[in-house]
Parts: structure tokens; sequence; C-alpha cells
């Protein structure tokens, strides 16, 4: 089984593996591509998350990798690259023989095959003591890695929110209806527009910067900057410069300590349920076996969203062997949709005390998105204990949010059950179990209003061809988890009932079948679901892998929901089958030992009860130039799609800047194409830039409101400079 994870973490490694001191094999990169797209297309288009804290993960892996003489069940799963019966056979193994001797011991478990062996080959070792894991301080600070990084984005063509806000390519903001603008000259003019939100305030420009230093895994401080596009600098609103700066310092296996963070940081707990903070991968994929999370404890952050973290100060404690403790403290503001102060309030009711909605995008480009910036105040208190033996593990964890001022939702029947109010708590409890060629996981969590959740899988290994999962979640309508990540089929953890079931099948070398049916009901009403509904998503693919330099599969995935009619009907709108149906065709194949190639022919049908059957289409060519011994590395694609609608879109990933993850939506008629070259002019240095650009047929204007470009093309340019030390 592979996890989940490993598409995300491993796109870091295969970015920034040339210098690293291990080289990633081509085939892994050609592994990683397929991961990838995996995640994408279950994240959509919600690509403004910054996952870099989970590619320094596998940086530090490849820098620092699994001693398998001392390493745990957990370590190992963490790899996302091994099923819990392979970690338990490497485990079993070495309980049995001793410690291992060398990692080609790893050839003689029946359980690992070679392509799987080729895959953590880069990230496990063999080690003669636990030295180079208990370096003194003085040591680490002497042998850590400094890394400077420096990154800028324009769009080419201008927004009409960027109206006085800059031009530096010259291609001006045009009313497709060939009205006139408003005079930006006029400075009274300008400052009409941005006092009434219809212009940014700041350029279109959007920078980012970080230092950082690294020692393996043992400690790690640094600080990060960003400005988004439209927002100031060193000016207006923004006296301070950038937007958002965020700073930690962290530390692992300090004598009792095994983990300390100070500043910002993240908290991943169980299978999600009660507590866990920050980005969370989906849970179904073609990789059917990835429905159990490996949950890291405390992380370091170093990202830029601007609200899914903590800040404070958090610390794991080693009680006894067997036994360890974590308790974490965090006090922030985070962004929130308040009244507006100039609308007829009730009597006696203070705005300053309630809030709506929470918000995520970090975007505080004009005086009312000022307005929602740091509005709430969040506390969070919890801790987590977990006992730890070879082949199980059972943890407890509690959490309390406390808000400033009171959350009160709108009065919509769907929010009936969601959380409202001014303070929360979780608690639950979480469990491992590894049997020969079984695991059993779970969790259960409570919130503090009754409300119960809770999730229970095991994963089988019937024999080295065949493996199945199966996961079972009963989430209560009223449970309330502000931090709950778990598996779901929708947003958030509550209000859904499922079954999940996958399989895999290694017929032999060359050929992988993967397969999974999710059946699932929410007992309660969603968004644009105005009743109690159901659904199922069915997923099968076959892989053939005739040789290292080619892989080609075939994938269908049917999903079956209920929606609200969009016919105009008098009443309730009644529940309708929403039916969509995905279809890829992919290759690919290297070349040579330098350059890569892959090809993807997609469709989709998508029909919303007796409405029209809308398609969709999308196929597109990769080429991949990465000569192992060259300074200069060359990415590209070029892609063509034709949909009838947003809702008939599909999605691909984009091969990106290191701590950048595109996955845009292909919808609408045109053409799509990127270059992205990245240039080793000295030996600590790197430089990036890339180009991309939408073609679209038969527009005269893309997006809407200050977002909006006159004409059918939209272009952005994008450039980084890393310097390592």
């Amino acid at each position: 089984m592979i996890r989940r994870g490993a598409c995300l973490l491993l796109l870091g490694a295969a970015a920034d593996c040339t210098h690293a001191q291990q080289q990633v094999p081509p085939e892994l990169r050609d592994l990683i591509e397929q991961r990838i797209e995996a995640v994408a297309e279950l994240l959509g288009d919600d690509n403004g998350m910054d996952l870099t804290a989970l590619s320094d993960l596998w940086l530090v892996r490849l820098n620092d990798p699994i001693d398998l003489g001392r390493a745990d069940a957990e370590e190992l799963a963490a790899l996302y690259l091994l099923s819990d019966a392979q970690v338990a056979a490497i485990l079993a193994h070495r309980q049995r023989f001793g410690p291992y001797l060398s990692v080609y011991e790893l050839q003689t478990i029946d359980e690992l095959d070679l392509r799987t062996l080729e895959l953590i080959r880069p990230f496990v070792t063999v080690r003669a003591s636990d030295n180079a894991t208990r370096a003194s301080l003085k040591e680490m600070l002497r042998n850590g890695r400094h890394e400077v990084l420096l990154r800028t984005q324009i769009n080419i063509e201008q927004r009409k929110g960027f109206l006085g806000g800059g031009d530096p390519f010259d291609v001006p903001y045009v009313d497709p209806d060939g009205d006139p603008l408003p005079d930006i000259d006029d400075a009274d003019v300008l400052d009409s527009l941005r006092r009434s939100d219809r212009a940014y305030l700041g350029s279109p420009w959007k920078i980012y910067a970080r230092y950082r230093f690294r020692y393996r895994q043992n400690i790690s401080f640094g600080i990060t900057a960003e400005k988004d596009e439209g927002e100031q600098f060193f000016r207006g609103t923004q006296q301070n410069g950038f937007d958002f700066y965020s700073a930690h310092l962290f530390l692992r296996n300090v004598g009792p300590v095994k983990a300390l963070a100070l500043g910002d940081y993240q908290a991943q707990f169980g299978q999600g349920l009660v507590f866990w903070s920050g980005l969370a991968f989906a849970n179904k994929s073609a990789y059917t076996l990835n429905v159990k999370r490996t949950a890291p404890g405390l992380m370091p952050y170093a990202s830029v969203n601007e609200n899914r973290f903590m800040r404070g100060a958090a610390a794991t404690l080693g009680i006894t062997r067997h036994l360890e403790a974590t308790a974490f403290f965090s006090r922030k503001r985070i962004d929130g949709t308040v009244p507006d102060p100039d609308a007829p309030v009730a009597e006696n009711v203070d705005p300053q005390a309630t809030f709506s909605a929470f918000l995520d995008d970090g975007y505080h480009r004009t005086y009312r998105e000022l307005q929602k910036k740091d509005a709430i105040d969040e506390l969070i208190v919890g801790g987590h204990l977990r006992y730890k033996r070879p082949t199980w593990s059972v943890g407890a964890t509690a959490a309390q949010v406390r808000f400033g001022s009171t959350l009160v939702r709108d009065t919509k029947p769907y929010n009936r059950f969601e959380f409202q109010g001014k303070e929360n708590a979780t608690y639950g409890v979480d469990w491992n179990v590894l049997h020969r060629n079984l695991t059993w996981f779970g969790e259960g969590a409570r919130s503090r209003n009754g409300g119960m959740a809770g999730l229970t899988g095991v994963l089988i290994a019937l024999d080295r061809r065949l493996s199945l999962a199966l996961l079972y979640r009963d989430y209560q309508r009223d449970f309330q988890g502000l931090y709950s990540v778990a598996f779901a089929e929708g947003t958030d953890p509550w209000n859904e009932r499922g079954l999940y079931s996958g399989m895999e099948i290694k017929a032999s070398r060359a050929w992988t079948i993967n397969a999974y049916m999710d059946q699932f009901r929410f007992p309660w009403l969603r968004f644009q679901t105005n009743g109690p509904s159901s659904g199922s998503d069915v997923l099968g693919q076959v892989t053939w892998t005739p040789s290292k330099v080619v892989q080609l599969y075939v994938r269908a995935r049917h999903q079956r929901r209920q929606r609200n009619t969009e016919a105009d009907v008098p009443g309730v709108d009644p529940l309708v089958p929403v039916e969509q149906t995905n279809y890829r065709f992919n290759a690919s194949y290297r070349v040579s030992e330098a350059v890569t190639l892959r090809t993807r022919i997609e469709g989709v049908d998508h029909r919303r009860g007796d409405g029209p059957r809308e398609h969709g289409f999308l196929m597109y060519q990769d080429v991949a130039h990465r000569p192992v011994q060259s300074r200069v590395e060359l990415t590209g694609r070029i892609a063509v799609f034709a949909t009838d609608s947003y809702d008939a879109r599909l999605y691909a990933f984009e091969n990106d800047l290191p701590g950048l993850y595109s996955i845009p939506p292909y919808y609408g008629r045109g053409m799509r194409w990127y270059a992205m070259v990245r240039w080793t002019p000295a030996r600590h240095l790197d430089v990036w830039v890339r180009y991309g650009a939408w073609v679209y047929n038969g527009q005269d204007r893309i997006s809407s409101g200050l977002q909006e470009i006159a004409g059918d093309r939209r272009s952005d340019l994008r450039m980084q400079v890393r310097l390592q030390f």
C-alpha cells in the first residue's frame, strides 16, 4: 500500500533533490507525478494552500535516512511508501533475526517486492551507532544548513482591480464593453475607487521571502514573510512591510524532550477526528488503500497560510520508555467575517462581539478585506497522551478552542447543528494495532455539546498480491470539531455515515489493479441539499509497467450524489441525482536518462437530474528534460481542452516552483501551456523561472469583479532564487 501523502511530499524531494546528498532515481520521479495527480484531482481548485512543510519532510529524509536498526512503526509508516503489513514485516524480521546489518537484507522479506525496495532505498539506512541522531547542540549549529529563498510572481495582463496599481508589462486593462474607464491619473478619483473597494490598494506583485536553518530532524528555526498581490508594501495599511510574518524554533530528541516547538507550529494526532491543524490529504485516490493517517504529532511551521497553524508553544516528553505526553498552547488572531460597522444593528447588540464565518484565503487587498484581518482572537489549549508498543499503540487527545467574540451563523436550515458560540472542546481516543498481515486502526471523538463521531478500519494483506482496505465512519450531525479533519466524503467530518472498501491486486510485476467503492449517507441537510441524501463513489484503475522507463494506466470513476434541482419548482426544491463519470488514459515514458514524456487524455460526463448531459475533454503533453550533470533543467506542457460548463471541468497538476502547487481547473475551450527552467549557476545557488498562459476561444473577458481581465489571454510570470550554505 502506498499512502495518500506520498504525492505531495515527494514533489518537494523531486524538485530539490538534484544537489541533495542522495539522488532520487528517474523511476521514482515518474511515480511522484502519479501521486501528485491522485491528490490534485481531489484537492480541486483549492490550490492556494502552501504545502512547503510537507516537501520539507521529504528533504530531511533524503539527507537523514531512517535507521532500520531503531525505526518504529510510525517512522516507517511516515514514509508513505509502505503498507502496514510491510511495516510489520520489517519490524518482525528485526525482532526475529536481530538488528539489520545492511539495507539489502530487506530483500529477504517476502512482503517487499522489488519495486517497493527500489522506492524506499534512498530513505532508509543502517547505522552502526546512534551518534548521528544524538549530536550536540554545538555540532548541530556547526553542521546545519542555511537556506535563503526569495520568490515573486505577477500576472502579465493587468486586472481590473489594479487600475492605478502599476502595469509593468504595458498590457493595460480595457473595458470589454467599450465603456470609459475612471480617470486614475486624478488622485481623488483613484482614492475614491480604493475607498469604495473598486480597486486594490497595492501593487500586482506577489512577494515571498524565507530564511531557514536546519540540522536533519533535530533542529529547525526560521522566518517566513509574504505579501499577496494587491496588498500594500511598506506603506499605507502595511507600514511593517509584508502582510504576513511567521517564525519558529523547533527541537527534536533533546534528552527527554522528543519535540519542542516555540513560535509557529502544527499539531496533528490520531486519525484527525479530535485535533488536526493544518492541511490534511484527500482520502480517496487511485491508491485505494490510502485510508489510514499517520499523525506526525508536532511539526515546525514554515508555510504561508495565514490562519491554519498554531502560534505559541508545545512540547512532547518521554515519560517512560513506552509513554509520551504532548501539551500544546496557541494564541493568535485569525481572519473572520464581522458585521459591517456602518450597518444598523439590533438594540443591545455589540457588533464587535460577534462574527459569522471564518476566512482562510489570507487576502487583504481592499479596505473591506482589511476589516476582516485578525478580527477574531483565538485561544487553543490541549494535550495528547500516547502509549506505544512495537506492534500497537493507543492515544488520548483533548483540545479546547475559545474565541474572543461569538460565532453567530446565518439561520439557514443546514446550519442548525453547526457550531455556534464562543467556546468548544473535543476529546477522544485513537488506536493502531499491527498483527501479522492485519492492521486495525480507528478513533472515537466527542464534542462539548455531546455530539459523537467515530471511524474504524482494517488493512489486510491476504497475499503478496492481494490487499484489502475497509473503513466505516459514523459522524453524528451534531458533532462539532473546529479542528477535525478526518476521512470523509463531505468537507467536514460530521453529518455523515459511510463504508469504504478498497482493493489492490498485484497480478504480476508489470500489472496492478486498484479499485474502491465508497457508499455514504448524509442524515441532515447540506449546502444545496434540502434533505437527507446519499451517494456512492466507484473507481477502477489498471496499471501496466513493462519496464522502468514505461508506465501506462487507464482509469474510470463514477460518482453519484444528490443535490437540489435547478428546475424552477414551487416550494422546497426536491433532490435530484447528480452523476459524473471520468475516463482517463495516461502514459509516462523515459526517452533517455534525461528526458521524460507524459501524455494524458481525459474525458468527463456530468448530468444533474433531467438536465442535459455535459461533456469535458482534456489532452496534454508534458516534457521534462533533467540531465543529471547539467546546470539546466527544463519542464513544460501544452494542453488543449473543451468543456460544456464549469461543472464539466477537469483538474491537472502542473509542475511549479518548489513550494508552489498549481492544480487549476480546465474549463471552457482553449489551450494551456507553460515552461519552467531551473538554472544552477553555482554550487549552492538555484534560479527558477516559469511562464504560463491560458488562451481561450471566443471570450472577450476572463474572470469577473476586480480579477477581470479584458481579452482571451491570461498569463503569469514566476521567479525564484534559493541560496543554501
